[in-house]
């Protein structure tokens, strides 16, 4: 039998077998780089981290100095410097890796300790309500290299002048720190143990330098307005717009950026996972998109939101430079029939209460009553078509001294789902036996507002105070608050903050909130009215 052929098998087995133990180095110089893999453009030659001083002795494993005998000699790879080669970590960059700053991940948050009381009218200051919203942020924020980002913040807030178990009282009409309350938080049961939230975690990378991919919980923020924004879509709750800072949590999303870099124009893709309702099936996942174009001094936003089921929800804003005004404004349709609605029907008749079950608690009773009550005095409708939602606004900013500048700015907010008259308003504060869907919030009850501010940060020699004046307005209602906050930076990281606020206008309006004795199948309600806020609030930020 010849055997010629089969060792020119064996042969040639041998040098493929000698080609795959090579070197990884060698291998590696003549695979393709990542800018050639994604369509970047290759990098100059990084410097060597083995070359200097420090080079000269390179360091053996087990911490030691090798000789420069030692240094000639090839060493077979340990087993941590293979795995981290697999794995990608080690000091090397691997194929496809870009190399890591010295310092990828830094750690901060901010501790913001506050109190805040409101006076209602006619009740002397003993009685005025009073609560300490403290609040913890702690993040980390790891950026291995120049196209991956990992963020995480978390939160912790707590109330010491609630009770630690489910009862209490809700929050005001302002300072809120989790977004515009709605208005059945005042009666709403609240809890003053420590709560724990998640308001980031989200992982950033791109794909090609081209497409910029976030994936996580996460802020996205559409619209231009500075106190109300109705095409702020991608937010489960609506943002207050007196708070200090927006405190709302980010929503869980992946989301597409493909910039246009010669037009600065962009365009978004998001697949929104988290909502008011769960998302338990693929068919409850919404999608969104968004174009940003800019023409000159105009920029122009256009979206849209879509879910199945729900009608989609459009968008557009508007910015741009008029002289020495910034002028800006936002456009949103939404479906009207969507929004649970309440109207009060005075002639309408409770039905029997009937016998209690027999596990029922005596206040638990009372509660399903009032319930019962609540939804026959006020019953819930929708409306139908699409209803607009409209904001246009100003700023003026104006150098009055070397290095000192004011701005003034105003803004106009028509809300085609809002209320015309208050008659409604105890409907939505006082329990129902079912959540009202899409609840209305505080500063999106009325039809019409305005508001004005002035800003002064730092004028003339108090380099570390800034003020604020803020004048809202419900127009519909005719209610109003005008508000101050002063800010003083104490010490490096240290700012003491403070506010106090003027409720006037209507008594039975929106920012005063008072409602006359009503009578309700045997329960009476009423409110004393507001006339002011006081808070004051200590951050330190890191």
């Amino acid at each position: 039998m010849n055997r010629a052929p089969g060792r020119a098998w064996r042969r040639a087995g041998a040098v493929a077998l000698l080609a795959l133990t090579a070197s990884p180095r060698a291998l590696a110089r003549d695979g393709p780089s990542e800018d050639e893999l994604f369509g970047g453009t290759s990098p100059a030659p990084a410097e060597s981290p083995n070359t200097g001083p420090a080079a000269e002795k390179p360091a053996s494993d087990d911490g030691s100095a090798r000789s420069p005998a030692d240094a000639g000699t090839p060493v077979a790879p340990a087993a941590d410097d293979r795995e981290a080669q697999i794995l990608g970590g080690g000091g090397t960059p691997m194929p496809l890796q870009e190399a890591a700053p010295s310092d990828p991940l830094q750690i901060g948050g901010q501790l913001y300790l506050r109190s805040q009381s409101t006076a209602l009218e006619g009740q002397p200051p003993r009685n005025w309500s009073f609560n300490t919203p403290f609040l913890l942020d702690v993040y980390f924020d790891a950026r291995p290299n120049e196209r991956v980002r990992a963020y995480a913040l978390g939160r912790m807030s707590f109330d010491s002048t609630l009770p630690s178990g489910t009862i209490g009282s809700g929050s005001t009409a302002v300072g809120g720190t989790a977004g515009s309350p709605s208005l059945d938080a005042l009666f709403r049961p609240q809890s003053g143990s420590p709560r724990v939230t998640l308001d980031q975690l989200w992982l950033r990378f791109d794909i090609a330098h081209r497409v910029f991919v976030t994936a996580g919980k996460l802020h996205a923020r559409w619209g231009t307005g500075r106190f109300w924004a109705p095409t702020d879509y991608l937010h489960v709750r609506r943002r207050n717009p007196l708070d200090v800072f927006d405190a709302r949590s980010g929503t869980t999303m992946l989301k597409l950026h493909v910039p246009i870099e010669a037009k600065a124009w962009n365009f978004y893709g998001y697949a929104i996972t988290e909502g008011t309702e769960a998302t338990s099936t693929v068919d409850r996942v919404a999608a969104a998109a968004r174009a940003e174009f800019v023409f000159g001094s105009a920029e122009l936003g256009l979206g849209a939101l879509f879910q199945r089921h729900r009608a989609p929800k459009l968008g557009a804003d508007l910015s741009m430079g008029i002289g020495d005004f910034d002028v800006y404004g936002e456009f949103a349709l939404r479906d009207g029939g969507e929004i649970d609605r309440v109207q009060f029907a005075p002639n309408a008749v409770v039905p029997p209460f009937g016998e209690p079950p027999s596990w029922e608690t005596p206040a638990q009773t009372a509660v399903r009553e009032l319930e019962q009550v609540v939804d026959t005095y006020y019953p819930v409708h929708r409306s139908n078509g699409i209803k607009e939602q409209v904001v246009g606004g100003f700023s003026y900013s104006h150098k009055y001294n070397d290095s000192d500048t004011f701005t003034l700015g105003g803004e106009y907010f028509y809300n085609g789902l809002g209320h015309r008259t208050t008659w409604s308003y105890p409907g939505l504060m006082l329990p129902h036996s079912f959540e009202l869907a899409d609840a209305v919030t505080f500063y999106y009850l009325g039809k019409h507002y305005a508001a004005i501010f002035l800003a002064l940060p730092a004028p003339y020699s108090l380099d570390a105070h800034s003020f604020t004046l803020t004048t809202l307005g419900n127009l519909s209602d005719r209610s109003f608050i005008t508000r101050l906050d002063y800010s003083f930076l104490m010490l490096t990281h240290l700012r003491l903050e403070a506010f106090a606020s003027a409720r006037y206008g209507n008594e039975s309006g929106e920012f005063r909130l008072g409602v006359s004795t009503v009578g309700l199948g045997g329960y009476n309600f009423s409110r004393a009215p507001a006339i002011a806020d006081f808070g004051a609030a200590l951050r330190l930020s890191i």
